[in-house]
């Protein structure tokens, strides 16, 4: 080989060796081929403010809403339940006022059988039971107490009073009051014996409920048990003609 051949020679071995190291087959015996890679970047996160309910004062803030609307449930509770109360009470005094009148239109009806079963029987007593006078109006009394009311005269009660005082009067020949007294100018009984005997049923009735009444006041006649008031006509009557 001349000069010239070994000049070349090393020329080109030179050039090969450039390549081969450039593309690194002379680190692994082989040619890579890859894309370049890019170039590296840092990242910087930008922080801003907190939200303002994980800040004291959002807290804070969020805190007294719940007390306020827990307050405010609270006071739409109570005030339910006011009204509520109130309509329950309300709903007990119409119910015990409607008790109240049923009982006290019970109560007249109640008087007026009692009135109506004495006139029957007992005339002079039922119109001071009417007038509101006598002992039989007691049990009438203490159920009007109960109930809040007084009771008053029964309807008729005086025209009722003035008839008996009117028809008595005629009978025994003298003035007879009927009030709180009692019967008064009432005769003994031997006296209105002739009377008793001439009458009839009706008369005799109306005197023996007289008698029976009699009056607690000084120097009258007091109450005679219908079967004494015959026991002391019979004393002055002819026998036979009872």
């Amino acid at each position: 080989m001349g000069w010239l051949d070994a000049v070349v020679s090393g020329a080109t071995t030179l050039e090969s060796a450039k390549k081969s190291f450039a593309s690194g087959s002379l680190i692994t015996g082989k040619a890579t081929y890859g894309a370049p890679k890019a170039p590296t970047t840092t990242t910087t996160t930008d922080f801003g403010p907190d939200p303002f309910s994980t800040t004291q004062a959002g807290i804070l803030f969020e805190y007294q809403q719940q007390q306020n609307l827990l307050a405010q449930q609270q006071a739409n509770a109570l005030e339910l339940q006011r009204r509520e109360l109130a309509a329950d009470a309300e709903r007990e005094t119409q119910r015990l006022a409607r008790e109240r009148e049923k009982n006290i239109a019970q109560l007249q009806a109640d008087r007026e059988i009692t009135f109506a079963a004495l006139l029957r029987d007992d005339p002079v007593r039922a119109t001071l039971f009417a007038l509101g006078y006598g002992p039989d109006k007691d049990v009438f009394d203490v159920r009007a107490q109960s109930l809040g009311i007084t009771l008053g005269e029964l309807r008729g009660a005086r025209e009722l009073e003035a008839t008996q005082e009117s028809a008595l009067s005629k009978i025994l020949g003298r003035a007879v009051d009927i009030g709180t007294q009692g019967v008064q100018g009432l005769s003994s009984a031997q006296q209105a014996a002739r009377a008793f005997v001439q009458g009839g049923a009706d008369i005799q009735t109306l005197l023996k409920s007289a008698f029976g009444v009699g009056s607690l006041a000084k120097g009258e006649q007091p109450g005679l048990s219908a079967a004494r008031l015959q026991e002391l006509i019979a004393e002055v009557t002819p026998a036979g003609v009872l």
